[in-house]
């Protein structure tokens, strides 16, 4: 009987510790449909439905059949800016650039380095 309590206590200590890591303090989740491919960490993914979540450092951008994840660093407005996801367009290219989370809180990821310094057109997709 001890030996089933013991099993039973480190059942319970193993779900209670994975349900903390699975779900972070901290961690943010936002929606938006994107009407256009574009790259996210050198990965190009689809137009569609995509999950924005952010953990510490992280963001991780999810869609149906595809996702990516880049390490990124905080951004802080005053304005208490909207959700949106703010894309830096070259040509027919679109890079992601900035993910805002409302709040004034948001992401900056890193501009990947380019030949050329061509100038970009700023897009921006509010997200839900």
């Amino acid at each position: 009987m001890t030996k089933q309590m013991f099993k039973v206590l480190v059942a319970s200590s193993l779900v209670a510790a994975l349900a903390f890591v699975s779900v972070p303090a901290g961690a943010a989740d936002i929606k938006a449909r994107i009407p256009f491919s574009f790259e996210v960490n050198g990965k190009t993914l689809a137009a569609g439905a995509y999950q924005f979540t952010t953990n510490q450092s992280m963001l991780l951008v999810r869609g149906f059949s595809a996702g990516a994840f880049v390490q990124t660093n905080r951004l802080e407005s005053r304005d208490g800016s909207e959700p949106k996801a703010v894309f830096h367009k070259y040509g027919d290219r679109y890079i992601l650039s900035e993910v805002w989370l409302g709040s004034g809180a948001g992401r900056t990821l890193p501009e990947a380095r380019r030949s050329e310094r061509a100038n970009f057109e700023r897009v921006v997709i509010p997200l839900t």
